[in-house]
């Protein structure tokens, strides 16, 4: 990481400030004093004229390399970084950082950490959920995607899983296993899942374990949902405490046990900490129940893996009797690398409704739709349909015989879920 330094009172522009991680490193520069500006194509555009007078220039890796303003800052010979660094660099001014890494759940594990640490600083790939705290710790989502944790260099490092993903980057399942395997190298000391052979892999030095084996150093054990809430025993070695959490979804256990654990090896109590996660809600988009339409309670999920999406419907039969999933792929490589596993996943559900591939960073790629996976759902048996427009979509919804509709995937499918709820307020 190319040294990047961060002083008080300097004028920082951020070029795609209306990111999610944008819009929280904007939060954190304000709060230290900084002089903040910021453009996006979701404001008025961008303009070259908005970087005179910067210190610092900090653009999203969605912004193209001949954008106007970046290229302006170079002309002047303002410094500019790329997201990531920013965020490992502003890391390290920290005292302590910890870091979540995972393919699923990162952002309910870290969001958790930030309820357990109610002081820290907190930095959510989820729209509000990051918060400026002290300057003791920090605790930040890891991400994988293009290597980007990696920039960081955490004093504690959590891998909550290590699954195949982001294939538009990542050539193979190695490639991947190998950036986290140099993520584990940067930190200090790292925290992995101890049933996950892969994460064992990662950190075979591994500072500790959590899981439900035996042989982890945190386990969770008689996991349940009651009353439509997941409990379960925290252990560790003598220790045994009751964890009662207020969401749903007993994968949502581990998320909880792998914060606990991180919390218990930074020394908090951990009376207090359980008392804390307790409190613990959920974050937008992750199971949310938005609320009922045409007689079906309505969900809205940002499952786009096959191992979120068949969590999501676990938890969704625990609750319900007959569950309708809507669904849309997010990005052409994805869809067409684990085509195969998105059916298996999505045949959990009793109604399969797919919406278009949510292109996100990427152009249509011919012989890659929700068709092919469509196709595979109803030669397996399954009751599937698929639809190119919403509004077709909550038609069809709404002489669905469900208890309940999951609106999900990582694009903009809640927009429908919203829009199924407003239509029956019309009917």
């Amino acid at each position: 990481m190319p040294y990047l330094r961060i002083y008080k009172s300097m004028k920082i522009h951020f070029i795609g400030i209306c990111g999610v991680s944008m819009q929280a490193l904007a939060a954190f520069a304000r709060a230290r004093g900084n002089v903040v500006t910021g453009s996006d194509t979701e404001l008025d555009g961008h303009d070259a004229k908005l970087v005179d007078g910067a210190d610092l220039v900090v653009y999203t890796n969605a912004v193209p390399l001949e954008n106007p303003e970046l290229d302006r800052a170079r002309m002047l010979g303002i410094p500019t970084v790329e997201r990531a660094v920013y965020l490992g660099r502003l890391s390290r001014t920290f005292n302590n950082v910890i870091a979540v890494g995972g393919c699923h759940g990162k952002s309910t594990a870290t969001a958790m950490l930030g309820e357990i640490f109610k002081d820290a600083t907190v930095h959510v790939g989820v729209a509000g959920a990051s918060r400026c705290g002290n300057r003791k710790l920090f605790i930040t989502e890891a991400c994988e995607y293009k290597e980007s944790f990696l920039k960081l260099s955490p004093d504690l490092a959590i891998v909550l899983n290590a699954q195949y993903d982001h294939p538009d980057y990542y050539s193979d399942e190695k490639a991947l296993l190998a950036a986290y395997r140099r993520f584990c190298f940067r930190s200090s000391r790292t925290l992995v899942n101890g049933d996950d052979p892969a994460c064992r892999a990662l950190a075979a030095n591994a500072y500790a374990t959590f899981g439900t084996g035996k042989d982890c150093d945190f386990r969770a054990e008689n996991i349940a949902t009651e009353n439509g809430e997941v409990t379960f025993d925290f252990v560790k070695g003598a220790t045994r405490k009751k964890v009662r959490l207020s969401v749903a979804g007993e994968h949502n256990a581990l998320n909880a046990l792998a914060a606990l654990a991180a919390a218990s090896i930074c020394g908090a109590d951990v009376d207090k900490s359980i008392a804390n996660i307790s409190d613990f809600t959920g974050l937008p988009r992750r199971f949310q129940r938005l609320g009922t339409a045409f007689g079906k309670t309505v969900y809205t999920d940002y499952a786009h893996h096959p191992t979120e999406i068949a969590a999501t419907l676990d938890t969704a039969h625990k609750l319900h009797g007959t569950v309708a999933v809507v669904f849309q792929p997010h990005t052409y490589s994805r869809t067409a690398a684990l085509e195969s596993e998105f059916a298996d996943a999505l045949g959990q559900a009793d109604h399969v409704v797919l919406a278009p591939v949510f292109a996100a960073r990427e152009q249509k790629r011919d012989g890659v739709s929700s068709h092919s996976v469509c196709r595979r759902l109803i030669d397996s048996g399954k009751n599937a349909y698929c639809f190119d427009t919403f509004g077709e979509i909550n038609e069809y919804c709404a002489t669905l015989d469900a208890d309940a509709v999951i609106y999900m995937g990582a694009g903009n499918i809640d927009i429908a879920a919203h829009q199924f709820i407003e239509s029956d307020l019309y009917v």
